[in-house]
């Protein structure tokens, strides 16, 4: 395996790209992906909002409980092999808009505030992480979509934070019905079996971006194929937690 991994630039790059979105924004002023008001593609009415997660939670799943525990009745039901999963926000109005645009309306630039979100609250989930990777679509989703929105996601979160990151560390080795509309069990099912590691992960401590979690299954997938090729621990990170 070719390990292709990356430091966020904090060079000239980021500033020439300042300098562009600046000069974009001007010319073409923003609108907010969620109510379409101009100035900002997440605009301070829609930003306020949000509903942030916060403790107290599953240590293990990251969802939200009435009180602080180490692994909640679904994790001792359905257990993950996971070390932990959070996510930034809830899956509610306006953020739920956003992924609905940004992964099926094209509206790609809406990666970066959504990143950001998760940028905000990484200070409150921050976990030691040697190497992160986006859930990859199928070859054919992606080639369809144009781009996975994923990647995108972690390009911009390792950019705000600072962490190194892979590509294309991960595969998707088969194609999977979406996963929206099943049950539990059918999620774990529909992606068993479905990643393979790209990248050498042995004694590392990984991190899986993705957009929404809902059950952990595709995540869990991912760390299944992690772990068995000698990753240390994986840990998941979201934009929204559906609930």
């Amino acid at each position: 395996m070719t390990e292709k991994t990356h430091l966020p630039a904090l060079t000239w790059r980021n500033r020439a790209r300042g300098l562009a979105d600046s000069l974009l924004n001007f010319v073409f002023p923003p609108v907010c992906g969620a109510c379409k008001k101009a100035g900002a593609l997440l605009c301070e009415a829609c930003h306020a909002q949000l509903q942030w997660v916060h403790s107290p939670l599953c240590n293990r799943c990251g969802r939200p409980t009435s009180r602080a525990t180490d692994c909640c009745a679904v994790c001792q039901e359905r257990p993950l092999p996971l070390n932990q999963i959070r996510a930034a926000v809830l899956f509610a109005h306006p953020v739920s808009k956003l992924i609905h645009n940004l992964k099926y309306n094209g509206a790609f630039g809406l990666s970066k505030p959504l990143a950001q979100l998760m940028s905000d609250a990484w200070a409150e989930w921050r976990m030691p992480i040697d190497l992160v990777l986006p859930i990859p679509l199928h070859v054919e989703r992606e080639r369809k979509r144009g781009y996975n929105q994923s990647t995108l996601l972690m390009h911009d979160f390792c950019r705000f934070v600072g962490l190194p990151y892979s590509e294309d560390g991960l595969q998707r080795t088969r194609f999977t019905t979406p996963q929206v509309g099943l049950t539990a069990v059918q999620r774990l099912e529909n992606v068993q079996d479905a990643f393979a590691t790209q990248v050498d992960v042995v004694g590392k401590h990984i991190l899986l971006i993705d957009d929404v979690c809902t059950t952990g299954a595709t995540m869990a997938s991912a760390a299944t194929a992690l772990l068995n090729n000698g990753a240390k621990s994986v840990s998941g990170y979201c934009v929204a937690r559906a609930i």
